[in-house]
């Protein structure tokens, strides 16, 4: 067991020398703790082996144990990592390694240093953890050092305090110490830091009131870059808040190069966050002494982390090649079975929305006397750490009383009006206008090629529309709103001399009756 523990502390220890540093760190905290250490399970798991502790519940009880308070300092190093420092004082009945009483109800003292792995973001509120510490204990004459490996987690109270709770399996280097488990709960708080401005002045000069007020005076531009933390890319549309802790806060929003510009702002301590998809970011300061230089704007970067990928979209109305405003957006999450809404924006048409990563999805449109395209898309396969942005156009068309729009994508078998319902997506096109326009009626119109007999192309035509009727009509519409009617070849779009030609002829329209 000590060569595991050994191992496993190396193992931490490389972790950490290897980890990257990043700006989401633990502020330094100090903190008190309760804690228990329990000599007898380790020497019964010893003595009969861990299956048969485990096996027959052979552990000590909490008031059999030696317990203790102690007092704690961290402070973060890296996003994950925390360093930590513990000392422990309790009155206890030791017991030698040889399961011989050595003392009696006399102080032991250990202190101890070592590192938290964190399994997430410093700013989570439940936050599980490694650890590996290395410690020194005395007892009597009893000293020697012991290696820690164990885990435990954090709860986060609003950044104000700390809820820590660990197990330990404190194994000895010295013969002269037992090994023993160590449980400990405790609660901790970040040492609040007070910004202190310190103002150089030439020597032995002494600035008067009008002077210090024209300092008070001084007005910079602020300038604040967001963004994304995995890719570095810049983040558009990031609501950023300015505060000076009075209450009278500024707000602004990052354009489409991720910044956001504060103008004509007075000199003066600033806290700057922000905030996108309901999740915040970094947060950075500005001190009043960084206003008292020759350059003109201040410029501040902060960052937001958000595991997601954002789809960037575009409602184009196909016929006229215009973006279409206030489109309702319907993002359909087909892996986890949720639909997410959001709509177009003015003017450009555009719409965002955040995707969960290793999902497929299906977008659809919603506007009055439009018809939407339906589109696919997923993240599957894609990593975060290279890709922020997911794009699509999402093709809508206006109809209008008397208007006809041609169905690309209905397929029948060869001389037959069966249909291919798998790859006629244009059905489901159908289906949603149908549903988002509940008083609007429809004509099913069927075309053929010139190949074939006039009369025969007209009832095949006629056949195909009406299969469609009725499909539509065994997925909920009414077959009052429907109309099927066969055409023939007696209504080209093309010519009939090729198969190019053939092919366009052979179709199927939709048109807007009153």
């Amino acid at each position: 067991m000590k060569t595991i523990s050994i191992f496993l502390s190396f193992l931490l220890l490389f972790i950490f020398v290897n980890a990257q540093k990043t700006s989401l760190k633990k502020p330094a905290t100090v903190g008190l703790h309760f804690f228990y250490n329990d000599f007898a399970s380790v020497q019964t798991i010893t003595a009969m082996g861990f299956g048969t502790v485990v096996k027959n519940n052979l552990w000590n009880s909490p008031q059999n144990m030696q317990g203790g308070f102690g007092i704690d300092f961290l402070k973060g190093i890296t996003k994950r990592i925390d360093v930590i420092g513990t000392l422990n004082a309790n009155w206890v009945d030791y017991v030698l390694p040889t399961n011989i009483p050595f003392g009696s109800n006399q102080l032991l003292m250990d202190i101890n240093t070592g590192v938290h792995f964190k399994l997430l973001d410093e700013k989570r509120t439940f936050n599980p953890f490694l650890l590996t510490k290395i410690g020194y204990s005395n007892y009597q004459n009893l000293n020697g050092f012991s290696i820690h490996p164990g885990a435990g987690f954090q709860l986060n109270f609003l950044n104000e305090a700390f809820v820590l709770t660990t197990i330990e399996y404190r194994n000895a280097l010295s013969s002269q110490l037992s090994n023993q488990l160590y449980y400990s709960v405790g609660i901790a708080t970040p040492l609040k830091k007070k910004i202190k401005i310190k103002k150089i002045l030439p020597q032995k000069e002494v600035k008067t009131v009008k002077e210090e007020e024209q300092i008070l005076k001084i007005v910079k531009k602020i300038i604040v870059q967001v963004k994304d933390e995995a890719t570095g890319l810049p983040l558009s549309m990031v609501n950023i808040k300015l505060e000076n802790g009075s209450g009278n806060d500024i707000s602004a929003k990052s354009n489409q190069n991720g910044v956001g510009i504060f103008n004509d702002i007075s000199s003066d301590n600033y806290t700057i966050r922000g905030t996108f998809h309901d999740i915040e970011t970094s947060v950075a300061t500005i001190a009043q002494t960084e206003f008292m230089t020759n350059a003109d704007s201040i410029l501040v970067t902060i960052f937001h982390d958000d595991p997601r990928f954002t789809l960037v979209g575009n409602a184009i109305d196909k016929s006229a090649n215009i973006p279409v405003a206030n489109t309702k957006i319907s993002v359909y999450n087909s892996t986890l079975g949720s639909t997410a809404i959001t709509y177009s924006e003015e003017k450009i048409g555009e719409f965002r929305i955040q995707l969960e990563s290793s999902c497929d999805f299906t977008i659809v449109g919603k506007k009055d006397n439009y018809l939407s395209n339906i589109e696919n898309i997923s993240t599957k396969g894609l990593s975060r750490s290279t890709t922020l942005y997911v794009k699509i156009e999402l093709g809508i068309d206006e109809l209008k009383t008397g208007s006809n729009i041609i169905l690309n994508n209905i397929y029948f078998e060869t001389g037959k009006s069966v249909i291919d319902s798998l790859s006629s997506t244009d059905l489901k096109k159908i289906l949603q206008f149908l549903n988002d326009n509940p008083l609007i009626k429809l004509e099913i119109q069927g075309h053929t090629d010139a190949i074939g007999g006039v009369s025969s192309n007209i009832l095949l035509s006629k056949k195909r529309a009406e299969t469609i009727v009725n499909f539509l009509v065994q997925n909920g519409m009414e077959k009052a709103r429907l109309t099927g009617v066969g055409f023939g070849s007696s209504r080209p779009i093309a010519p009939n001399n090729n198969v190019e030609g053939r092919t366009k002829n052979r179709r199927v329209e939709m048109k807007i009756l009153d």
